[in-house]
């Protein structure tokens, strides 16, 4: 999608769809001026059609008939919400391309006469530009006819000039990209992402983003001790891998992570069909989405690379396929840990917690840094439990430090990608507890979510660690707000705005 800033006043701009925000109470001046131009009409017509037109969502749309240089008007509701907060444009532009793709219109101006001044007119526009780019219509493979989709070019009304609106436009173009390059990620099936092949797509889009990485194949895990992960990719022809990601803050020379770096880590199992202890066939049948913290890890490395935030970062994607043959790991069998903890496997369909063990016990350690890193964020598709409790639209969180997870649901709350907090209650531990080993990878009954982030919680080596169980919003079943059908590239958005918020909090 090409950008561009129009000059020229909202009854001037020559386009296919002119969308307006009305929220409720007196119409603003844009929508006012567009009323007259029409005689009265644009906002007779949003009345006759609708009791409230601007409740939110709701779209009046207005045929100009060559009267305007605009072919189509739409008025779209933002209700009671804020016209100066961000989140209400960004869901304005999610609706606005969708909008303007269902009118196949191809050229697309966002009005922004409703943000009342020049600050956040450019905050606004921003965030406009990056619900636009977010909604724009999803991945299609292997279709042998797809249907044509049209280029479609924004163009945003009175917003001016400047340096601060070029930064944020194009801050929202990366955001978009790195969600984007998430979504196709989750998208591609399990014949096309192996963990082999998960490790060349991070090593080719990691690396032409200034990213440092490092695959440690079989071999390496064996040396290393990641028997966890060995052992949930044993069943599979192709082998596991532990995906390592390294931000410098943008340095030009390699040098060591500086102290208290940050550390994500994704889960990235490619397909699984449960092992052993297999999945029924319409639980199998969406496994592919299982790497969707991976992916969204990969997404935000490569974003924050590619915004050249000044803070250290290392990203950690431990992939494997778990797949049942007679190789493959069984209930009963006892797993030595990177962390040196032991681990009876009740159930080899909890699979994602043993990986995610191995690879959060080797960011704590900073193993191969000299530091540890100053926190530790997972993401996960962990627990079909987070989508009981919390429906498609918003993630589980889950953690032991106060500051971190407050952060995550206010970043939350203001890119869109919902958070709602779950406690880890201590009692619930004792359910993990092994007569045979340390711990055993399943608990005895309910809470599903709570005892996968408890299990968890044992292998971050004390330091403050927040895990997002994105089981239910990974994918979207249904397009919603800036996300179109299918992978939803969850979490990116979140991780960037984490980074940014260390930074901002140095300065």
């Amino acid at each position: 999608m090409k950008i561009s800033r129009e000059r020229l006043s909202i009854e001037q701009v020559e386009t296919g769809l002119l969308v307006v925000p009305l929220g409720a109470g007196e119409p603003s001046p844009d929508v006012i001026g567009l009323d007259l131009a029409t005689g009265g009409r644009l906002l007779d017509e949003a009345r006759k059609r609708h009791e409230d037109p601007s409740r939110r969502g709701t779209a009046s749309l207005f045929q100009t008939h060559g009267t305007l240089p605009a072919d189509l008007i739409a008025l779209v509701g933002t209700g009671k919400d804020d016209l100066t907060q961000p989140t209400t444009w960004r869901r304005l532009g999610s609706q606005a391309t969708t909008l303007a793709c269902a009118q196949r219109a191809s050229r697309l101006a966002i009005s922004f006469g409703a943000a009342t001044t020049g600050s956040i007119r450019t905050a606004a526009a921003a965030a406009a530009a990056e619900g636009a780019l977010l909604a724009l219509p999803g991945v299609r493979w292997r279709k042998s006819k797809p249907a044509p989709v049209e280029p479609l070019e924004l163009a945003l009304v009175g917003v001016g000039e400047g340096t601060a609106v070029q930064k944020g436009l194009q801050r929202a173009a990366v955001l978009a990209e790195g969600t984007w390059l998430a979504r196709e990620l989750i998208t591609m099936p399990a014949t096309e992402l192996s963990p082999p092949e998960f490790a060349r797509l991070a090593q080719h889009h990691g690396r032409a983003a200034g990213l440092e990485v490092r695959v440690h194949e079989e071999r390496d895990l064996r040396r290393l001790g990641m028997h966890a992960i060995l052992a949930v990719g044993r069943g599979s022809e192709h082998p596991p891998v532990l995906i390592e990601l390294l931000y410098r803050g943008g340095a030009k020379k390699k040098r060591p992570l500086s102290p208290r770096h940050l550390a994500f880590v994704g889960k990235g199992i490619t397909f699984d069909s449960g092992g052993l202890s297999l999945k029924t066939p319409s639980g199998m049948e969406v496994q592919k989405r299982d790497m969707s913290g991976g992916a969204a890890v990969l997404g935000a490395m490569v974003a924050i690379a590619r915004l050249g935030l000044p803070v250290d970062i290392r990203g950690l994607i431990p992939a494997a396929e778990n797949m049942p043959d007679g190789r493959a790991y069984r209930p009963g069998d006892i797993l030595q840990s990177y962390a040196g903890k032991t681990i009876e496997v009740l159930n080899t369909d909890a699979e994602g917690r043993l990986v995610l063990a191995d690879a959060l016990a080797f960011a704590a350690a900073g193993a191969g840094e000299a530091e540890r890193p100053r926190f530790i964020v997972d993401l996960a598709t962990l627990t079909g439990a987070a989508s009981v409790a919390l429906g498609r639209e918003v993630a589980a969180i889950l953690g032991s430090d106060r500051k971190l997870v407050d952060e995550l649901l206010s970043i939350g709350r203001e890119t869109g990608e919902a958070t709602w907090e779950l406690p880890l209650v201590d009692d619930y531990a004792a359910s993990l507890q092994s007569r045979i080993a340390d711990l055993k990878n399943v608990g005895d009954g309910g809470a599903g979510t709570i005892i996968g982030a408890l299990f968890l919680r044992e292998f971050v080596g004390g330091l403050p660690w927040a895990h997002l169980d994105i089981a239910g919003v990974a994918w979207a079943d249904k397009a919603r707000s800036c996300t179109p059908r299918g992978a939803a590239g969850f979490g990116v958005r979140t991780l960037v705005a984490l980074a940014e918020g260390v930074v901002s909090r140095r300065r």
